[in-house]
């Protein structure tokens, strides 16, 4: 196999700082060379932005070196640092992954400013704790997934990959469209499948989310499921146990699998989901998750191993016995897989709150592998990402912690990117066995606002986490009800004190970093924070322009108001 080599230099715009000038990669022979070979262009492409470079070169003299050495001993996925010499640092790995992966740490362990590089000190094997490490973009309600530009939310699907994030999975609401040749419903698959081609470039596993009773806005009436009165309803999914339900279930996934088969996506994991939305009450399905919910999940299981074979199929259990103590949901699913052989590979299992009691007093049913699914976008702020950043580090850890030990790692749940650090801080919990939430938050903080300043930040998002609450009314369907104006919690952490750490921190930042969408959202929210007590919750000026670069940041100005900041349109 050729041999190839990657170098590279960054400009330097600025004197009188430490660091190298430039960085070569030195890659050797690796099997899957195309991912070995993207790793290497996402670091270049990554290294460029923050430092403010777009010159690429042969390394100056004197410059950092990067050799990239294949070593069949070193397990899949991981890698191994070894410091040759002070401007030599060497990678070794198995295979593309564990190239990917080594090179994510060194961009994230390591200082960068304006033109210049300074490595970490992490030496030694790094294995990943969780195999399962994926990712869910929720892709409806015109939110940053299903709006920004392409390219935009490609490089994204970069950025998780560095963080070690192995698999992508994507949604096809079908509520939005008449059927699947609808021209916005073609549009849609061509979206997705380019995010899920992007995500198979890094090294990322496709994975499509399907309700299990969900339709289109044109499901007959006679075959329409009765809604349940605490969960999401768009009036269009389907009753299974109606005569046609199960027909017209069955053939529009067919033809859904057909239509992502055709674009080109090797699809590797399937979710079947129970709730928020789906789900139908009608006497012959209810209680749902243990009655018509297993009965069509056997059917379409056995439709989609025929036509995806080798794919993994995954059962949700989401929201299983959450509106009482127990509706017997989850002892049914345990009865059912103790009696018949499962016709899934795997259970997913997570809420809006703690993690199901059930698997913390139960073998999770039949002994399937156990994947979570955690909730890192909707909690205590509405509308989501309305008001920037949501870091959440203790709470995650907690809920991560509350999970059985034979967890194989999960997807969290994401509406876009303004829960960046929620998504970096559950990689590391993935990754590393025994990591701290304030460990992981300073890893994320050191690389993508400051080293030098990442305590003072870390301390103000701590600050951050406790003023979570900023909401306004509900009004997706009733858009007359909103107020113009929040509602904000009565306890005060802090607001003041966390901005005004934030400013100072700020000084200190490189520009790239001060630039960043990823700063501009934090600084925004924790302006949010403080204004909006300050304003008793009155939408002011400022803060609807905070609400407007908000909007634009994520790319949500047409978006429905639960994804996007409640921005006042007549009040420019």
């Amino acid at each position: 196999m050729r041999r190839i080599i990657f170098a590279f230099a960054l400009a330097i715009f600025i004197t009188g700082c430490g660091g190298f000038k430039g960085i070569s990669i030195d890659s050797g022979d690796f099997e899957d060379e195309s991912l070995s070979a993207k790793a290497v262009s996402v670091f270049q492409r990554v290294a460029s932005e923050k430092t403010g470079s777009d010159s690429f070169a042969k390394a100056e003299r004197g410059g950092f070196r990067i050799s990239l050495q294949s070593d069949p001993s070193i397990p899949e996925e991981a890698f191994e640092i070894v410091r040759s010499s002070k401007n030599k640092l060497i990678i070794k790995a198995s295979e593309g992954h564990g190239v990917l992966y080594g090179l994510g740490k060194v961009l994230h362990d390591g200082a960068w400013s304006d033109g210049r590089f300074s490595p970490g000190k992490f030496e030694g094997v790094s294995s990943p704790d969780k195999p399962v490490r994926g990712i869910y973009f929720a892709t409806h309600f015109r939110n940053y997934y299903h709006e920004a530009p392409l390219e935009e939310v490609e490089r994204y699907v970069e950025d998780l990959a560095l963080w070690g994030y192995n698999g992508l999975q994507v949604w096809f609401d079908m509520h939005h469209y008449k059927g699947i040749d609808d021209p916005e419903a073609v549009k849609m698959m061509d979206r997705l499948a380019a995010i899920l081609r992007a995500g198979e470039a890094v090294g990322m596993r496709s994975g499509l989310t399907m309700l299990a009773n969900e339709g289109y806005n044109t499901t007959p009436e006679a075959l329409k499921a009765s809604k349940i009165s605490w969960t999401a309803h768009f009036g269009c999914e389907i009753c299974p146990s109606k005569p046609g339900g199960t027909d017209l279930i069955m053939k529009n996934r067919s033809e859904f699998l057909d239509a992502f088969a055709s674009r080109g996506v090797h699809i590797q994991n399937i979710w079947l989901w129970p709730y928020d939305q789906g789900g139908c009450s009608c006497p012959d399905c209810s209680v749902w998750g243990a009655n018509g919910f297993l009965r069509i999940t056997r059917q379409l299981a056995g439709m989609m191993r025929e036509k995806l074979p080798g794919a993994s199929v995954v059962l949700s259990t989401w929201l299983f016995d959450f509106e009482e103590e127990d509706k017997g949901e989850w002892k049914a699913l345990d009865k059912t897989f103790s009696e018949e052989k499962p016709w899934v590979d795997a259970i997913m299992a997570d809420s809006h709150t703690d993690f199901p009691s059930y698997l913390r007093n139960h073998p999770v049913p039949g002994g399937l592998p156990l994947e979570n699914f955690p909730e890192i976008s909707m909690w205590n702020n509405y509308p989501w990402g309305g008001f920037g950043a949501n870091p959440l580090p203790e709470r995650f850890y907690r809920l991560y912690h509350q999970c059985p030990d034979g967890l194989q790692g999960g997807f969290p749940y994401s509406e876009g990117k303004f829960e960046d650090i929620n998504k970096v801080i559950y990689s590391r919990l993935y990754w590393e066995k025994g990591i701290s939430a304030r460990e992981a938050l300073r890893e994320y903080v050191a690389f993508e606002y400051s080293a030098k300043e990442a305590d003072k930040i870390c301390d103000a998002i701590e600050i951050l986490e406790k003023n979570m609450g900023l909401k306004t009314r509900n009004w997706i369907k009733r858009p007359d009800l909103f107020e113009k104006k929040i509602t904000v919690p009565e306890e005060d952490f802090g607001a003041a004190k966390a901005y005004s750490m934030l400013l100072e921190a700020e000084k200190e930042m490189t520009a790239s970093a001060k630039a960043s969408w990823r700063w501009q959202i934090l600084r925004l929210r924790a302006f949010l924070d403080l204004r909006l007590r300050e304003t008793k919750g009155e939408i002011t000026p400022d803060v609807n322009e905070a609400f407007r670069s908000l909007m634009e940041i994520s790319s949500v100005q047409e978006g429905e108001f639960a994804v996007r900041p409640p921005y006042v349109k007549n009040e420019e």
